[in-house]
């Protein structure tokens, strides 16, 4: 069966399936036993979550999940690499492709029996990072297309008695107004200049081209704050860079490690620009997890 995109028709949020194979057979999920249905050259378009990796994380609206590979009887023996199916939800991350998201009842968020077909997701970010057993996995942030609330009301009569939404912090207009705010502060704290390499990139008309980069998340899974004390004035190089972990600031001398061109450089800072140290020694404890 080749690989295809987005609902099926007949199928509905919630519906339960016996078996794999009737997954197949549906047109939902093909393979039999594969947790990706996809590869390298169409990119992938349904996983089910089934209990099988010891580093995914389940919020029913967020994912974490681990890729396929590097297993021996349920357990990780061997790194992980962007390949096959794993490259296949590279793919659909880079091309915003949705995801068919299937849970079977050996997870806590699945359903009492069978396999529960839960709506679509998408990929927002990708990483390769040490997991539990010390072994590199290749781990994909997916989010649902609809919000906590609508999916709890439409899977409700097939989630499990003990379901429990995972603790979460409320986002209101509020907290989206707070995070432009600080945003524009530490931008114009620096000028717009990249607190790494202290380029600014002027443009024709508006504002110059900056970025106010948390140093820990805000978003799930690091909940990090928002507040200037955890934000950086980056250009967008370097803040892609940043993010993916390519280098570090250390947390004590702020010197940029790891970094071509950069390296030993200490990052440029404004006088009344606090940089709380807890949040570069996060960044840090995630850059060795990565590296």
């Amino acid at each position: 069966m080749s690989v295809h995109f987005g609902p099926v028709k007949g199928v509905s949020i919630g519906q339960i399936f016996s078996r794999r194979r009737d997954l197949s057979e549906a047109g939902v999920h093909a393979p039999l036993q594969a947790g990706i249905w996809g590869g390298a050259n169409d990119g992938a378009c349904s996983i089910v979550l089934s209990g099988g990796y010891e580093d995914d994380i389940d919020d029913l609206d967020f994912i974490l999940y681990t890729g396929h590979g590097g297993q021996e009887n349920k357990k990780q023996v061997a790194d992980q690499q962007f390949t096959v199916g794993n490259q296949g939800l590279v793919l659909s991350c880079e091309l915003k492709l949705p995801i068919r998201v299937t849970r079977g009842e050996q997870i806590a968020n699945g359903p009492d029996h069978g396999y529960r077909y839960d709506g679509l997701y998408y990929v927002h970010k990708y990483e390769r990072v040490k997991g539990k057993s010390g072994f590199y996995v290749c781990r994909f942030h997916l989010r649902s297309q609809s919000n906590i609330d609508q999916l709890e009301e439409t899977l409700k009569p097939n989630l499990k008695t003990s379901y429990e939404r995972a603790p979460r912090s409320e986002v209101t207009y509020e907290k989206i107004k707070r995070i432009r705010e600080n945003t524009k502060k530490i931008k114009m704290m620096y000028d717009y200049k990249c607190q790494v390499c202290e380029t600014k990139l002027d443009v024709p008309s508006g504002d110059p081209i900056s970025i106010g980069a948390h140093i820990k998340g805000v978003g799930r899974p690091s909940n990090g704050p928002d507040v200037v004390e955890n934000m950086l004035c980056l250009c967008p190089n370097h803040h892609a860079q940043f993010d993916r972990y390519s280098f570090y600031i250390d947390p004590v001398t702020y010197e940029i490690r790891g970094l071509n061109l950069y390296e030993n450089k200490k990052l440029f800072t404004h006088e009344k620009h606090f940089i709380d140290k807890q949040f570069l020694k996060y960044h840090f404890e995630e850059y060795q997890r990565r590296n």
